[in-house]
């Protein structure tokens, strides 16, 4: 039998608890909706038989690059003076660090994702032959307009930094021996913004109506992107 004064002590003990496990599931519910509520569709014309620019992403399960025609780039655009010949470029976006090494250090990985850290575009000329570096087991075209292929333009610009010369400011070279550059980008790797994250909101920016808050993994993003994108210029 209990007396009045234990059931108020063990009243004030289980009260703690219960608002403890309320508040972790409201975090829980409030990360999902965050993660997976579905946002409006990106504001931008979409790909038609007379106005196709053809991107394409290459995936190798963890990480993404994008390969751009050259020409979608003004003739005088920093990353066409870096790389005169080149007919296409493959664009990767990291971890700087994390980014030089060859992916298996499980400790510069978690450096990576917990602090912000400074940032590195992964720049290489002519994408497909480039893209051996990464290994892809999965490619896939994706056919924006002329105008989304000019948003794609404008966000690889808001990341890159160039010089008082106006070329791209190179930190290191690049993966492709020979054919490619480490250069300095704006923005912070960290949790919330990982590599593939930064190719999410490329592709959005191009019109491309991906998840990029969920995007911690390129194969999710490139499921996602055979399920919302077009694949092919329209017939």
């Amino acid at each position: 039998m209990s007396i009045p004064g234990e059931t108020a002590e063990r009243r004030q003990l289980t009260l703690p608890k219960r608002w403890r496990l309320w508040s972790a599931a409201g975090l829980t519910l409030a990360l999902l909706a965050y993660l997976y509520i579905p946002l409006p569709a990106p504001n931008v014309p979409q790909a038609t038989r007379d106005d196709c620019v053809l991107l394409h992403l290459y995936s190798n399960g963890f990480h993404s690059d994008i390969g751009a025609p050259a020409d979608i780039f003004p003739a005088d655009h920093p990353l066409r003076r870096l790389y005169p010949n080149a007919r296409s470029f493959l664009i990767g976006w990291g971890d700087e660090k994390f980014y030089y090494s060859d992916g298996t250090n499980i400790f510069l990985a978690l450096d990576a994702v917990i602090p912000p850290s400074p940032t590195v575009l992964h720049i290489a000329y002519n994408a497909g032959p480039s893209s051996i570096y990464l290994g892809p087991n999965d490619d896939v075209d994706i056919a924006v307009s002329h105008e989304g292929a000019q948003r794609f333009v404008d966000y690889v610009n808001r990341a890159l930094v160039v010089g008082d010369d106006g070329l791209p400011v190179i930190v290191s070279t690049g993966k492709v021996v020979g054919r490619s550059s480490f250069l300095r980008s704006r923005g912070n790797f960290h949790l919330f913004n990982v590599c593939n994250h930064w190719m999410a909101r490329a592709l959005r920016a191009a019109g491309v109506d991906v998840n990029a808050r969920s995007a911690w993994f390129a194969g999710p993003l490139i499921r996602n992107v055979h399920h919302r994108a077009l694949t092919s210029c329209p017939a």
